[in-house]
């Protein structure tokens, strides 16, 4: 490893780093300048420089990076020092963490470096996975290297450090993967393909003067993670056993299990009543609703009883969250933490118990949709800079789950079509499911075999009102934070339309760039069919098809703005002026039978008949390409795929509209939108109530619903969620606060600040504001429910605290909520 790292890092690089007053490299100014000359371990030289910024540096600027003012006001400005740092990155290539930002910067002053530049922080997203945070400072504190001050040398050194154990854990790779690498970043011109480039020299030139194949520990063989064989699936015992409640006490009890086990364990009696609870609706097989306040233990209380319910009787538990933060601790955690404690005990075995964590289909990836995608000609930098990390994170997942990744911005409409998100027809037809080598599936898979299976609500509402085609078979379900249960039921069972969402699916075919018709889907696939061998007459028979979709996109275009127009004229017509806010008409059936409640249905029926013609054309598209696979069509895969992909939006949109429309049911409430931070036109439609919905799938269906929660009572009653729900029959239990808010905690409500809609609320709010901040120096945590709001308020109580030595942070403004 050692010759293969000299070798590649024989060229003199320069790692360089930036102190400024700020983000923007128009309106801020670099206070200090440090850069590194180095080659692999070896240090050449280093430039350190302060830079008189001609200005007063923020406050919090000095205690980041705790450098006084006095300071700059003596150094040099940075035309003094302009000639020199040129001089000592000449014939280098720069090495930055997020050097993009320290380039902007030095491109305002007129210097742009000529060779290759590499950034760390997309080196350490590709080679450095669940890292919590990617930071220089997280990055280096958890990789034990040099660490950084938030100054310019220290962080430059410290990047350098970064950088060379970035080499090393590429030079780990195989050949083949680098090699891969390699052809992805060419397809979209990103500037990593030099570094790529240079580790495949490397290791290939190394390989060759070793006259063997150069492979690293992460070798290309690892693709096959399913070499653990076939999953079983629990078989219940014949007859239930029931638990011991006394037994199960006596573990959460004073020198019970846990106490021993677990240190600062607290024993609390609400706990133990709660527990008592579980296991005899688990015993009887009832519902049950309680609500215990935070501090009691909830988890654990449902745990214990599902843990040794599941194992003894061998039939799976189905816990289910709101939260994410809820689902890891369970799993990463609670879980953990109480099996260790009862094999500690050494009396009861639960080592085959298995428990897991299962998502929604869009946290796995789909191999097929990867390896179709990387496949294409057709990439953007966003695509690739993706498919390249998944290139390599590939080499060490077992799971598929995107929380193993960190994706970040645009990326995000990447994943959503590499994930495991798709209908019936494409699924059917996919190798890797019929090979047993599908990540959705093995999770699928694992979950039948597992006693513990722990989901959101999300998951476990969409699966039981899609005929449980995720989750196994299960009669036992734990609910916590069962006071989302009614929202999360009301979003599976919603639809909402705008007028760009329409837009955004006719753009799929035919996108206009400037007036003119430019690159979509039909132009695409026109010059696949082209570079084929199909045969002329099924080639004109295609065409023929495209030409037909072709014409309806350009009829579709026109009606959907008519369509919108009567939207849009309706609304107008039956709401009221909001003054900037979103003007909303609730669709009642009285408003249905107005004059222009007609013309909108006519519009409708236009543009339904035209997307029942595409529809029809997309089905004979498919049918048409469906055995031209071995006809050299290039990215056929691809083009397969997002036909599906399109087809299955087609249905579910005009299935969706219509109902809305045309065919409303008297169980939903249907509302209209002109939406005021756009001008934009939206349809929406949910649920009146879904307790019927939930009566009927979830507890009419199971033989034990465990709700809890620390909010779940009204009034020291259960009536109103019970109500909501659906829930006919099932025991309760409230159990008191274990905390004494009474006399530890005091609210304060401002009675003389105006409404927030009033045009002096946020001048008045912002004036309490500081007064509050003041009176406390500071120690204050202030919580927006919107980021607009956040950022008018960050930019005027900054100035006028920091005057006064209160630093303010502002979430997004000065960085990331962590």
């Amino acid at each position: 490893m050692k010759s293969l790292y000299k070798t590649c890092m024989g060229k003199t690089y320069v790692s360089l780093d930036l102190e400024t007053t700020g983000l923007d490299p128009e309106a801020d100014e670099i206070i200090e300048v440090g850069a590194v000359k180095f080659q692999g371990d070896k240090l050449i030289d280093t430039f350190d420089t302060l830079v008189n910024p001609r200005r007063n540096i923020p406050y919090r600027i000095q205690l980041l990076c705790g450098i006084r003012q006095s300071e700059l006001d003596d150094a040099p400005v940075f035309s003094d020092i302009s000639e020199s740092l040129c001089s000592f990155i000449e014939g280098c290539h720069l090495v930055g963490h997020n050097i993009p930002f320290d380039l902007s910067f030095l491109s305002q002053k007129g210097i742009k470096p000529h060779l290759t530049t590499y950034d760390t922080l997309e080196l350490a997203l590709l080679f450095l996975f669940q890292q919590p945070e990617y930071s220089l400072a997280s990055l280096s504190k958890n990789l034990g290297i040099s660490k950084p001050e938030h100054r310019a040398l220290q962080d430059a050194v410290a990047t350098k450090e970064l950088f060379n154990l970035l080499v090393e854990r590429a030079l780990r790779l195989d050949i083949s993967i680098i090699g891969q690498l390699v052809q992805l970043a060419e397809k979209a011109d990103w500037e990593l393909r030099y570094f790529f480039d240079e580790i495949l020299k490397s290791k290939a030139k190394t390989a060759l003067s070793d006259g063997r194949r150069t492979t690293g520990t992460a070798g290309a063989d690892k693709m096959n993670l399913w070499a653990d064989g076939a999953k079983g699936t629990l078989t219940p015992a014949p007859e239930r056993q029931r638990l011991d409640t006394g037994k199960l006490s006596n573990m959460l009890g004073p020198a019970g299990i846990l106490d021993r086990a677990i240190t600062g364990y607290e024993h609390r009696p609400g706990q133990i009543q709660m527990m008592c609870s579980v296991a005899s609706a688990l015993n009887s097989n009832e519902h049950l609703v309680v609500e215990a306040g935070t501090g009691t233990g909830k988890s654990i209380a449902y745990l214990l009883p599902s843990v040794f319910y599941a194992m003894e009787n061998s039939v799976p538990v189905v816990i289910s969250t709101n939260t994410i933060n809820l689902q890891e601790q369970l799993i990463n955690k609670d879980i953990p933490d109480l099996l260790r404690a009862i094999e500690q005990s050494r009396s009861i075995p639960v080592e085959n118990l298995k428990y897991m964590q299962l998502k929604g289909r869009n946290n796995y990836l789909c191999m097929k949709k990867f390896e179709t995608m990387r496949a294409s000609y057709r990439l953007s930098l966003d695509e690739v800079k993706l498919l390249a990390r998944i290139t390599v994170w590939l080499l060490m997942t077992e799971t598929g789950d995107r929380a193993e990744l960190t994706i970040w911005g645009n990326e995000l409409s990447v994943w959503n079509r590499l994930c495991a998100q798709f209908g019936d027809r494409f699924e059917a037809q996919c190798p890797h499911r019929q090979r047993g080598t599908c990540f959705l599936y093995r999770a699928r898979r694992a979950a039948e075999d597992a006693h513990l299976i722990v989901v959101n609500h999300a998951l476990l509402l969409s699966d039981m009102f899609a005929d449980n085609k995720i989750l196994p078979p299960y009669e036992h379900l734990i609910a916590d934070e069962a006071h989302h249960l009614e929202d999360e039921a009301t979003n599976q069972l919603s639809f909402q339309i705008t007028q760009w969402d329409l837009v955004s699916y006719l753009g799929k075919f035919k996108q206009k760039d400037e007036g003119q018709y430019g690159e979509g889907f039909l132009s695409w696939l026109e010059s696949c069919l082209r570079g084929s061998n199909v045969g002329k007459s099924r080639q004109r028979q295609l065409q023929h098809v495209i030409d037909s979709i072709d014409n309806n996109v350009d009829v579709a275009q026109h009606r959907v703005e008519h369509f919108m127009e009567r939207v849009r004229n309706f609304i107008e017509t039956h709401a009221r002026d909001q003054g900037g806010y979103d003007r909303t008409l609730l669709l009642t059936p009285g408003k249905r039978t107005q004059p222009g409640w007609t013309k909108v249905e006519i519009a409708w029926e236009d543009l339904n008949l035209t997307l029942k013609e595409m529809a029809d054309d997309l089905d004979r598209l498919y049918i048409g390409l469906e055995d031209l696979a071995d006809n050299e069509i290039t990215d056929y895969d691809y083009l397969v795929m997002e036909l599906a992909s399109i087809f299955a939006w087609t249905d579910d949109l005009r299935r969706q509209m219509d109902a809305l429309v045309s065919s409303p049911e008297s169980d939903n409430i249907y509302w209209l939108v002109i939406y005021g931070q756009n001008n934009g036109v939206g349809l929406h439609t949910a649920p009146l109530s879904v307790s019927r919905a939930l009566d009927r799938s979830l507890f009419s269906a199971k033989e034990c619903v465990v709700l809890t929660g620390a909010t779940l009572s009204t009034e020291g009653n259960f009536e109103y969620i019970r109500d909501r729900l659906g829930i006919e029959y099932a025991d309760e239990l409230l159990l008191g606060e274990p905390f004494d808010y009474q006399t530890s905690t005091m609210i304060y409500l401002p009675k003389d600040i105006p409404d927030p809609a009033s045009s002096s609320y946020q001048a008045q709010f912002e004036e309490a504001l500081v007064e509050l901040c003041r009176v406390s120096r500071g120690r204050t945590l202030v919580l927006f429910t919107s980021h607009a709001a956040l950022r008018a308020t960050h930019a005027a109580i900054q100035p006028p605290l920091e005057q006064e030595g209160i630093l303010v942070l502002g979430q997004g403004v000065d960085g990331s909520p962590k």
